[in-house]
């Protein structure tokens, strides 16, 4: 692979989960490694999802072959962040993997859920109280 095509510097992330005091899991991302890679897009869609529009793009990330990446991870570049979904050794060499990624799905660094309003209401296990529809509870000022 020419080297001219790895012009995005992209950060690797790994998936860590900590307890809080309440004993609630909080999720958040350790930065494992910074690399050279190519982002591709491939498809993007929108759709409604929880009375809002999402929008969710796929993409292929090409980078230089690193062990211990898997699907646990994700990539971050430019404000933006990509679940990796499937990780690909091309032509089992060792030499490129591919990521096939979907993007605009992740929580930033540290949110533990961005869509949880501030006012929400919580159980004594630290989870947010939701209805039957799947709407969470919240309370009125």
């Amino acid at each position: 692979m020419r080297a001219g095509r790895l012009r995005h510097r992209l950060a690797l992330q790994s998936k860590t989960s900590t307890r809080d005091s309440y004993g609630a899991a909080v999720i958040g991302w350790t930065l494992v490694d910074t690399v050279w890679g190519a982002i591709e897009p491939l498809s993007g869609r929108e759709y409604f999802s929880q009375e809002q529009v999402q929008a969710e793009a796929k993409v292929r990330i090409v980078i230089r072959y690193r062990s211990g990446v898997d699907t646990t991870w994700r990539v971050s570049h430019g404000g933006k962040f990509y679940d990796v979904l499937d990780v690909l050794n091309e032509n089992t060499r060792n030499r490129m993997l591919t990521l096939m990624c979907r993007e605009g799905v992740s929580e930033k660094v540290g949110d533990v859920a961005s869509d949880i309003p501030a006012n929400a209401l919580y159980d004594v296990d630290g989870n947010p109280l939701q209805d039957v529809d799947g709407n969470y509870i919240v309370t009125v000022d």
